[in-house]
């Protein structure tokens, strides 16, 4: 069992696509275990690189990372950028998490939530079966204040703040150490943002779960997370 109080380690991360200029250039910073860490900048200043980088895809994605990115998880500490291939794609899901920038983009549209939701659940649990993966939707559902009806709906026929809570509930199948939150808020009204927030602080806070808060809101920023470090 891991005693590291750190959740994530990014010691000299340098990453960009092609062989344009880095987008990063030697970033630096921890993220404690239980703490919402804001990653604050304009559009453009690197945001999502880091999190692709974080998430071990950015290869996948046409780009390039180097440095250390160091994962502090349930067995112990796991290199992302450069450690074993498998080991770094069990970790996605399982242990770090994503709530990517636009809802609709955590789900196929024409698949309903609980389709979405129990492929998840079986690609990292082959044995268990229907009843078990709706079980588990449910209380997935239940987590983030969604009826049960959710669970036969396609994204399209939800609200901008169902689809937001349904992706949530998403990235939270395999109780994961760390959520990555990008620009989790960006689209929706007033009250449904204070309504996600308050969700979220409370989440974090019954699961003892580590935020990466991504956002270009200052306002946001201030209120929500413990630190923020400017990009």
């Amino acid at each position: 069992m891991a005693d590291s109080k750190h959740c994530l380690e990014v010691l000299g991360l340098t990453a960009g696509y092609g062989t344009e200029a880095a987008v990063i250039s030697g970033l630096d910073f921890i993220l404690e275990k239980e703490e919402c860490l804001c990653l604050h900048g304009a559009s453009g200043c690197g945001k999502s690189t880091v999190i692709w980088a974080v998430m071990g895809v950015i290869g996948e994605l046409g780009g390039y990372a180097d440095g250390k990115v160091l994962y502090h998880g349930e067995n112990g500490p796991v290199e992302i950028l450069h450690g074993d291939a498998e080991g770094v794609r069990c970790l996605r899901w399982k242990e770090i998490a994503l709530v990517p920038q636009s809802s609709m983009n955590s789900f196929n549209p024409m698949y309903t939530v609980r389709q979405t939701i129990s492929e998840v659940l079986f690609q990292h649990d082959q044995t268990l079966g229907k009843a078990g993966a709706r079980e588990r939707c449910l209380e997935l559902l239940e987590m983030v204040q969604l009826g049960e009806e959710v669970l036969g709906s396609y994204p399209s026929e939800l609200s901008g703040g169902m689809k937001q809570r349904a992706a949530i509930a998403l990235a939270l199948a395999l109780d994961p150490g760390l959520l990555i939150l990008d620009e989790a808020t960006t689209g929706l009204d007033v009250i449904v943002e204070a309504d996600i927030l308050w969700l979220l602080r409370r989440l974090r806070r019954e699961k003892g779960m580590s935020m990466l808060f991504v956002s270009h809101d200052d306002r946001i920023a201030r209120a929500f997370c413990d630190r923020r470090l400017e990009l």
